[in-house]
Formats: C-alpha cells, sequence, structure tokens
C-alpha cells in the first residue's frame, strides 16, 4: 500500500527498520487523535450552542406564558429610556438550554459615569422589571456590546414640518 503512495526509495526507507515504522504509527495516530477532538469539539458545539429565538417561555403550574421578543425588547427599552449615556440600536434574545439571555447593542456616549456602572444598575432594573411583570425567572445574563463612542449626548430626532400642500395634517399624531 505503501508503494502506491509514496513509490520509489522513500516508501523502501519509510519500513526499512522498525524505528521508522514505530514513527510512521506514531505520526499516524497523532493525526488520528488529531481529527477526533475536532469532530468531538464540532459535536459540542452544535449541541450546546447559543441559539436566537423570539420568545420566553414561563411555566407555571397551571400552564405555559409565552412572551414574546417584541414584549421583552420594549420593556428593556422603557427601562433604557432614562439612561442617557448609552443609545442601545439592537437587542438580541439568546437561548441556551432553559436559560435565557439579552444582548444590547449599544453607543456610549461620556456622561460622568463608567460603562459597567452603567450596566450593572442595567442589568438589575431590566431583570427586576421583567420578574415583577411576567414572572421571568430564566433570564440568566445580560450582555453589552458597546459599538462605538459618540462625542455628545445624542439629541433628539426634529422633522421639519411637512412643506407639501396635499398632505393632511394631524394634530395628535405630532407629524
Amino acid at each position: 500500500m505503501l508503494d502506491r503512495l509514496f513509490p520509489g526509495e522513500f516508501s523502501k526507507t519509510l519500513i526499512e527498520n522498525d524505528f521508522n515504522r514505530g514513527y510512521l504509527v506514531g505520526a499516524c495516530f497523532v493525526l488520528g487523535l488529531l481529527v477526533l477532538f475536532v469532530v468531538v469539539r464540532l459535536i459540542l458545539m452544535f449541541v450546546f450552542r447559543r441559539r436566537r429565538c423570539s420568545q420566553i417561555v414561563v411555566s407555571t403550574p397551571a400552564g405555559n406564558l409565552t412572551i414574546s421578543r417584541n414584549v421583552i425588547e420594549g420593556t428593556a427599552r422603557r427601562v433604557l429610556r432614562d439612561i442617557g449615556e448609552l443609545d442601545v440600536r439592537r437587542i438580541r434574545l439568546y437561548r441556551k438550554g432553559k436559560n435565557y439571555s439579552l444582548l444590547l447593542c449599544c453607543t456610549f456616549f461620556d456622561g460622568g459615569k463608567s460603562v459597567p456602572d452603567i450596566a450593572e444598575g442595567i442589568r438589575n432594573e431590566i431583570r427586576d422589571t421583567l420578574q415583577s411583570l411576567f414572572g421571568i425567572k430564566t433570564l440568566r445574563r445580560i450582555d453589552f456590546h458597546v459599538e462605538e463612542q459618540g462625542d455628545s449626548l445624542p439629541a433628539p430626532e426634529v422633522r421639519p414640518p411637512s412643506t407639501e400642500e396635499d398632505e393632511e395634517f394631524h394634530a395628535d399624531s405630532g407629524i
């Protein structure tokens, strides 16, 4: 078999004596172990991966309560409304087994407090709010991903008045 893989003198020197045959078996054994470890790691990553989800299920003795991602995101945004140092762009909900986690992607604006201090207060407030409103106890992690640092606090969005004549004015909507 080695004659077909390694023609000529090289194959003869590989199997010429016991030392070379032992060296070849050892090298094949190490390569086999590396392939085995890579396969096991891929299987473990697939089984224990963190998946995005669209709802949190709260089990009660009377039945299950399903809370959608939009409700969770709206509640988190209400908590974050008063925090001027962080502007949250995206909120993602993940599930790993029976536990859930939130990822808050945000921009940091220097307002006197550090990000770890702000993050710890937000984590506690979001957990307390979700537990008191919906009974969610399976939210284990709230992660922050600071994507960029802003120069100043974000200004409120001001829309200029419309100049088109066929557009209708709505006093209640602010448009």
